[in-house]
Parts: structure tokens; sequence; C-alpha cells
């Protein structure tokens, strides 16, 4: 199923726009304390850049991904089953990393982020942006 910015229902992924100021330095929009990063595929088509990021037991309530044409961050919360926060379970084995997550993914090109498409498919969500068109700007000699 294809998404796009104009889906208006619950399940909506929601992405800013607006520019972060001094998103170039890594302190400048990481919270003091993060559990986790989710895993990424960064790859660029002919005309589009596709990230694929790894977002199993999240619904699109559960996080905010600011988009820019050099970047795109994804922040958020997974939170634990239930299951485990009961006082009579006993752990064996977690590795799922559960609490805050954000990550910074770096464009190796400008895309068009408003013009984004997105599909949420078996806990990986795939973001697709068209490439940033060359822009030429004729020099007339005077």
């Amino acid at each position: 199923m294809k998404r796009s910015q104009s889906d208006c229902d619950v399940d909506t992924l929601h992405i800013i726009f607006d520019h972060i100021q001094n998103a170039d330095d890594p302190d400048a929009f990481t919270p003091d304390f993060i559990n986790w990063q989710p895993l990424y595929d960064l790859y660029v088509t002919q005309g589009e850049m596709v990230v694929t990021i790894e977002i199993a037991g999240l619904k699109p309530k559960d996080f905010l991904i600011y988009a820019a044409a050099n970047y795109l961050i994804i922040d958020g919360i997974r939170k634990s089953h239930e299951l485990l926060t009961k006082e009579s379970c006993k752990f064996h084995n977690i590795e799922i990393p559960y609490g805050r997550f954000n990550r910074k993914i770096d464009f190796p090109v400008p895309v068009e982020a408003k013009q984004y498409q997105y599909n949420i498919d078996n806990g990986m969500l795939t973001l697709r942006f068209p490439l940033e068109k060359e822009r030429i700007i004729p020099i007339e000699d005077g």
C-alpha cells in the first residue's frame, strides 16, 4: 500500500519539514538519553532516494520524522510489552531494544522532502523521496 502526505487516517505518518537549527551539529537534536537506534538501508535509484527503516513493534503514533533536503531524523519511543513489566516475570533473555530512540540519516544527494511517499510493511518503513532537480541559473554577459 502506497501512502503519501495527503492521506488522513489515524495511522498516517507524521513528518515535520521545518528546518531544524544546527542540524549539522550531532548533538543538536539528539536527546540526552537514547536507548537504541533503528537500523536502516539507504539507496539512490533513477530519480529517487529510498530509505528503509526497521520499526518493528512501532505504530506511526510512536515516532516522528523530521525531513529536509539533506537529512532525515526519526525520533520516538518503543514501549516494552506489558508482560516485561510484571514483577512475576523472570527474564531469561532480552535482546530487543526498548525505550527512547533517535537516528539522523544524512542523504548523499538533496531530495524534495515534501514530495515523499511511504509504505509500512512487516515492521519496515520505506520512504521514497524524489531527487532534487539541478537548477541551472543562466548568467548573462553584461
